[in-house]
């Protein structure tokens, strides 16, 4: 008889949780929303489009890019780890996700605990550029400038917190010179600035455009060794040992959304990244197209968190 009430109990358990627990076997069921914590016109709003199309396509709904800048990525960042893990709020995040858990003493969320890694999109380099009129050719031009004219030497980033922001502040600490860093709401007006000569230089990834037609002169790039995109640059560690900054893209979710959805949207993604017209339309931002999976993003969060956290500390940088 007892036996009888468990089997009751269990079965009525099961009934329950089964009408409570919501139904992702039709995911997704409408549109989907990719915020992106930048404003338009930049590499990660460009990527998170590009994405974001060729998805719609196979999943058969439209999904939404939303931008929400502020912060160096933490406005839109939060937006999402507060959203309702339901499947259909993502986040195009990038390296400042990592950066911004050190740079701010009070982040706004925390990356390992309010985000879940979906899949990592590309790494791209940061690109030192300068105007087309700048008496500046190439970074030893650049370093000599700044130690000779240190109250005069200015750099435009795309934000603070951003990877382009920490290039900066390791050129002042590892060269040795003094260096403004001037912050802009993204790479399109930090390069603008750059062009109208009102910084002496600016960093940013989405300068290869702007190299090619002659709009921007390229100094260096930030990954440790030459982009295949532009072999005739020089990497800032050629001048400055063992200096290393790449920059990435990738795709988060709300923490506790359904690994189902995760798995699904990430194998949406890795096809996409192989698609010929995709793959082109990277490599003309100069970006190398990754395409992980959730665990293989995870892991390489983790790694970064553990590479950046050596490296930012020791600047003693902290933007609020």
């Amino acid at each position: 008889m007892k036996s009888l009430k468990l089997l009751k109990v269990f079965l009525l358990g099961l009934l329950l949780t089964s009408l409570s627990a919501p139904s992702f076997s039709a995911w997704p069921e409408r549109d989907l929303t990719f915020i992106v914590p930048f404003p338009p016109a930049g590499n990660t709003d460009a990527v998170a489009r590009l994405i974001a199309t060729n998805v719609s396509t196979s999943i058969g709904k439209t999904i939404i890019v939303d931008n929400r800048p502020g912060a160096g990525s933490m406005i839109g960042s939060q937006m999402v780890a507060r959203a309702k893990p339901d499947g259909y709020t993502f986040l195009v995040g990038s390296v400042a996700n990592v950066l911004n858990h050190f740079f701010y003493k009070k982040p706004l969320y925390d990356i390992s605990k309010d985000l879940v890694p979906v899949s990592q999109i590309i790494n791209v380099p940061n690109y030192i550029v300068v105007g087309d009129k700048s008496e500046i050719k190439t970074f030893r031009d650049l370093l000599i400038y700044a130690k000779s004219f240190p109250e005069k030497t200015s750099c435009a980033t795309t934000g603070v917190g951003t990877s382009t922001y920490l290039t900066c502040e390791m050129i002042k600490s590892m060269a040795g010179v003094n260096i403004t860093n001037i912050p802009y709401k993204g790479g399109s007006a930090a390069m603008q600035s750059a062009m109208a000569g009102e910084v002496t230089f600016a960093v940013a990834n989405e300068a290869l455009p702007f190299i090619k037609d002659g709009r921007l002169i390229g100094l260096a790039v930030t990954t440790p060794t030459r982009s295949s995109f532009v072999p005739n640059l020089p990497a800032v560690s050629e001048f400055i040992p063992k200096f290393d900054v790449t920059s990435w893209y990738g795709v988060f979710a709300p923490a506790g959304t359904p690994p189902a959805i995760v798995n699904e949207l990430a194998t949406k993604i890795q096809v996409t990244l192989k698609q010929p017209d995709v793959i082109k339309k990277l490599e003309s931002l100069g970006a190398v197209p990754v395409g992980s999976s959730p665990s293989e993003f995870s892991k390489y969060i983790n790694l970064e968190l553990s590479k950046w956290e050596l490296v930012i500390k020791p600047l003693n940088v902290s933007v609020d």
